[in-house]
């Protein structure tokens, strides 16, 4: 695994996560916060989570059960604007996906009643955490996150 490697993940998973987003919303561009990368098995995670730490520094420490999260010292770059964060989650069966792209939504709240309340599209769910929410749709071959906080919100609340 290499660079060249991480980052045709990385640009699958945010590629898919725009076709998702735009095949159920009407938004046109929303700017990537965040993505994590289900590993295949205990070797992908072991090599990419080798080749991640190289390139940015532990980033939330008190998320490690399902993987390391790292801050990129160098962004990679995506057609979504510029990955800082990145996750590499374990190997786990109930994660069949490729991974995830959490996007940023400048009003939160419009964004849920438009395409989460209304209930006319039921690809979308609500998946509620201690500190805040988000909007879940279900991709292709990537679950599609719409955080109602940054990721860099979300550390500031730790």
């Amino acid at each position: 695994m290499n660079i060249a490697d991480l980052e045709n993940i990385v640009n699958y998973i945010v590629d898919q996560g725009i076709k998702a987003t735009h095949k159920n919303t009407e938004e046109k561009y929303l700017p990537i916060d965040y993505l994590g990368i289900f590993t295949k098995n205990d070797e992908e995670f072991k090599d990419l989570e080798s080749l991640v730490s190289t390139l940015g520094k532990l980033g939330d420490k008190t998320a490690t059960q399902s993987g390391s999260t790292f801050l990129l010292n160098k962004p990679i770059s995506t057609s979504a604007g510029l990955l800082n964060v990145l996750k590499i989650r374990k190997p786990d069966p109930t994660r069949p996906q490729r991974g995830a792209p959490d996007f940023q939504i400048i009003d939160y709240s419009s964004f849920k009643e438009k395409y989460f309340l209304s209930g006319k599209n039921s690809n979308f769910s609500l998946m509620i955490r201690k500190s805040f929410e988000m909007i879940e749709l279900k991709g292709v071959d990537v679950l599609v996150y719409f955080p109602s906080k940054t990721f860099n919100e979300r550390q500031r609340m730790k």
